[in-house]
């Protein structure tokens, strides 16, 4: 289930959320300590879904100052108003803890536990001594602060679920993110997610809309493999999109999430029963290769791994960076015997450098302020160097972009002089947000033939998912998605 907190501040703002919210939400809460004023009648009475009354102190991350006996006097007025469940925190005060619980029925409490600061090592402890309490769901909710804590509260949750205890088991944070998509798929009884983005009722919380439309949390599994993007950083990752609505347009239970990895060793020992395939992006593309079992012979000339798949009982890698640029310009052109020229001498210009090389082109890389570092490129690949600056005085044939330059936000830069384009060329440009940049609006208005950077993107995304799945992707699906995205300003 879903549960969208009503965080107000006012009646009327509450009342408007509760209206947005009964098209989204399978559960509601009403946080009484942000909203000023609040009628508890009518806010219950303007709900189609049952409720859960908080009235949260701020002690256990709260905005309540009053007293603790007032406090429980509202929870106490929401059971009799018809709300069909009441959060308390186990950290109330004893004297008032127990006699509440005492006198209510059970079937209607939620007894909740943050910890704000970590999560302990072992959440069994906590969890053992509240369901000795009265009441019906335990509620346990920690700081993530290694994503390892995430894989704590999974085990709770799998333990609470084959003793059929009810457990909302969540980590906050931006390192918790990933419970709160996945825990409903390991037991839990719900997860919370905000109406809109910023208006969150805890750190790392989702927007419901994106729990419900793009990871289909309440969707049945009866069984399923976790795949995800690692990297730092992944919040602009548009991975999640693409790859979650293939499985969906496959009718598959498989589900992709973010992990935002500082330490890819740490991390991959940690979750590597977990996961069952990657996608890598930077900085990660050369560290997680020492710790695979093999890696595929493009990737491993490439020297960097975009994609891992579990084959048996190994760990492979392979880039299809590459193969997804080259799919995109062999639709446009053949490359044997032309003349390429690529601006940038990172990863991505090795992966596609490679890839041109393979295929007859005849290949320059530029560089613009790390020569040492365009110097070891052309060297590895065996092609020739220049300056950036001395592009558009060279031969093209066919001119790609493999620097960030032109990249929201820095959408009025180009890499290349609008001077030097030629009649027919072919631009390609990996920037795909936005999606039109300035150097493909300057190459097409002077005759070149230009291919967008979401070519790229689709077309690794869709190797991807062939190398995990066996399936072919769908393509034409994946476009679309990603193109109604950027065209909303994501990305």
């Amino acid at each position: 289930m879903i549960c969208i907190p009503i965080v107000g501040p006012s009646m009327s703002k509450a009342q408007e959320q509760i209206e947005s919210a009964l098209v989204i939400a399978d559960i509601l809460e009403l946080r009484l300590d942000l909203i000023v004023s609040p009628d508890l009648s009518a806010l219950l009475a303007s709900s189609t879904l049952p409720v859960i009354v908080t009235n949260r102190s701020k002690h256990d991350g709260g905005q309540y100052k009053g007293l603790d006996e007032d406090r429980l006097q509202s929870l106490r007025d929401a059971l009799k108003a018809g709300a069909d469940y009441v959060d308390i925190e186990v950290s109330t005060p004893r004297e008032y803890l127990q006699p509440f619980l005492e006198e209510s029925e059970p079937a209607k409490i939620i007894l909740s536990y943050h910890d704000f600061s970590h999560t302990p090592e072992d959440l069994n402890p906590v969890y053992e001594t509240m369901c000795e309490m009265p009441g019906e769901i335990v509620k346990i909710v920690t700081y993530a602060r290694d994503l390892s804590d995430n894989l704590k509260m999974f085990e709770l949750l799998k333990r609470a679920k084959s003793e059929k205890q009810k457990l909302i088991g969540l980590c906050m944070g931006d390192l918790g993110e990933t419970s709160r998509i996945l825990s409903p798929l390991f037991g839990g009884y719900l997860t919370f997610g905000s109406l809109e983005t910023g208006q969150e009722s805890a750190p790392g919380q989702i927007p419901a809309k994106i729990l419900k439309d793009i990871y289909r949390i309440n969707a049945e599994r009866s069984d399923f493999k976790i795949y995800g993007v690692i990297g730092n950083p992944v919040s602009k990752s548009l991975g999640y999109l693409v790859h979650n609505r293939a499985f969906q347009e496959k009718g598959s239970p498989d589900i992709y999430v973010s992990f935002l990895v500082d330490n890819v060793e740490k991390f991959f020992n940690s979750f590597k029963d977990f996961f069952s395939g990657l996608s890598v992006t930077m900085p990660a593309k050369e560290k997680i290769m020492p710790l695979l079992d093999r890696i595929d012979e493009t990737a491993q000339k490439i020297g960097a791994v975009n994609t891992v798949v579990k084959e048996g009982s190994a760990w492979v890698g392979y880039n299809t960076d590459c193969s997804g640029a080259i799919s995109a310009l062999e639709a446009c052109t053949s490359l044997q015997g032309k003349n390429v020229l690529i601006l940038g001498s990172g990863g991505t210009a090795k992966a596609i450098g490679y890839g041109v090389k393979e295929k007859g082109g005849k290949l320059t890389v530029t560089y613009n302020k790390n020569k040492e570092r365009g110097e070891s490129l052309s060297k590895e690949l065996d092609c020739e160097l220049a300056h950036a600056r001395d592009a558009g005085m060279r031969a093209i044939d066919v001119l790609i972009n493999c620097s960030p330059v032109g990249m929201s936000p820095n959408i009025t830069e180009s890499p290349f002089l609008a001077r030097d384009f030629k009649e027919g060329m072919v631009v390609f440009d990996s920037v795909y947000n936005p999606l039109e940049t300035r150097l493909l609006r300057e190459a097409k208005s002077a005759g070149c033939k230009v291919i967008p950077g979401y070519e790229l993107f689709i077309n690794q995304a869709a190797r991807q998912f062939e190398l995990w799945t066996g399936q072919s992707a769908p393509i034409n699906t994946l476009r679309e998605v990603l193109l109604r995205k950027l065209a909303t300003g994501g990305g």
